[in-house]
């Protein structure tokens, strides 16, 4: 019966996810967003985000990239273009395709600057 137990309680352990069974520590949330969130969960200020929602800050985010970008951006935004890959595999890619005749492309290349990423 024990040995019974054992196993029973050696299955459940196992079957916890992965989130579950993290420490603090192994997320990538920072401390004081954690706190925050914590405090606001505990005193039930936590709020749904709409759709709506949802889909203006993802385009508030495509509004800062150089005009070359933005209108792609907006479209994987919105849905358009094609998805493969998985959350499980390691991520989406999103992809558009823009067709542009050449004079205009290289218009664009010429004024376009190089993006810079901060430094660390």
């Amino acid at each position: 019966m024990k040995k019974l137990f054992a196993l029973l309680a050696l299955s459940g352990a196992v079957a916890l996810p992965a989130v579950a069974q993290m420490t603090p520590a192994e997320t990538n949330l920072d401390k004081n967003a954690a706190r925050m969130e914590s405090r606001n969960a505990r005193g039930g200020q936590l709020t749904a985000v709409s759709a709506e929602q949802a889909q203006a800050n993802a385009l508030q985010r495509c509004a800062n990239l150089p005009a070359m970008y933005k209108t792609d951006c907006e479209a994987r935004v919105k849905g358009q273009g094609q998805v493969s890959g998985s959350v499980i595999g390691g991520g989406l890619v999103k992809e558009t395709v823009t067709t542009l005749p050449q004079s205009e492309l290289d218009a664009m290349m010429k004024s376009h600057q190089p993006m810079t990423l901060p430094a660390r």
